[in-house]
């Protein structure tokens, strides 16, 4: 998964952080976890991909298509309850052939895991028990899986969590430790309409040659008793395609002709309170080319102008 400002095929990718409602300096973006706060031990892994990565894309623009803006995100609510098991963790390691699930539970259950890059069908099956929430499934991927996942050092993967109801995650399986990306500006500011409602602006894309571009929103939200859980602009696990046009200096769809940025918001997203909730953004994007260039980041979270981190927190 490039970076930011990697090169996905032809195209170099910058971002700027620009709020429309908010005057503050460009930040790079460390991501490096933020204090756990009182109420809370250690702040969990990252979520890893967020559902469907790479899959279920819109059909690309006719030629001279020029997008409209279109309509910002609605209005939503962080569910609190799932009936299935979640993932504690969406990066995970493989060592030979095995591998351990982290999860957040109510009941056991079984686990199966399939990635189209490392063959057909199921490639690893299991099953956990769970114990005061949590449980781990050890899973042993089939020997030619393992050795395409050595060549390639991690992949997208797909996991079934099976109990009373099934629930379905992305995931990164990596040979190696796997170093999250994030775009550089653009992200959540926790507590910009009140001290549990975030607030999401899209990071102003650059891109060289200029392109359409396809973006899907995401919000990733974290509790002790559903694991991590997706939130998109159509609800749980769902999510708009947005599509704008991206130059070298950032996404013209986004500017007034007074020559001011109107980037694209997503708020109010209201927490309730008392759930130890963490929660952090990602950004899918697809660069149309003359054939589509595919990535995915996490986008910063801010506690205030000037402090930028991993995670929003909402005791």
């Amino acid at each position: 998964m490039p970076s930011a400002r990697s090169n996905p095929g032809r195209a170099t990718i910058r971002s700027r952080r620009l709020f429309g409602l908010v005057a503050a300096p460009t930040l790079a973006l460390v991501l490096a976890a933020m204090p756990a706060p009182a109420w809370g031990s250690a702040a969990p892994a990252l979520p890893g991909p967020p559902p469907a990565a790479g899959q279920s894309f819109p059909t690309a623009p006719p030629p001279g298509t020029i997008p409209p803006a279109g309509p910002v995100g609605p209005a939503a609510s962080l569910p609190t309850k799932f009936a299935g098991a979640g993932l504690r963790s969406g990066f995970v390691s493989v060592r030979g052939r095995q591998l351990t699930l982290a999860i957040a539970c109510r009941r056991g259950g079984q686990v199966s895991l399939t990635a189209s890059t490392l063959g057909s069908g199921v490639l690893a099956r299991g099953g956990y028990a769970c114990r005061n929430g949590q449980g781990s499934a050890d899973l042993s991927l089939r020997p030619g899986a393992a050795r395409r996942l050595a060549a390639l050092k991690s992949t997208l993967a797909r996991v079934v969590l099976g109990g009373g109801s099934a629930e379905r995650f992305s995931i990164t399986l990596g040979a190696t430790p796997t170093v999250p990306h994030a775009w550089t500006n653009g992200g959540m500011e926790c507590s910009f309409l009140g001290p549990n409602e975030p607030y999401l602006v899209a990071p102003n894309f650059t891109v060289t040659p200029s392109a359409i571009i396809d973006v899907r929103p995401w919000v990733a939200f974290y509790t002790p008793s559903n694991g991590w859980r997706w939130l998109g602009t159509t609800g749980v696990n769902s999510s708009s395609w947005y599509r704008w046009s991206a130059t070298p200096t950032g996404v013209a769809t986004w500017m007034t002709p007074a020559g001011a940025l109107n980037p694209w918001t997503w708020a109010p997203i209201h927490v309730r309170p008392g759930q130890q909730t963490y929660a952090v953004a990602a950004f899918e994007v697809i660069y149309w080319y003359a054939h589509p260039r595919y990535v995915w980041a996490y986008a910063p979270s801010y506690l205030g102008a000037t402090t930028a981190g991993t995670y929003c927190t909402f005791p």
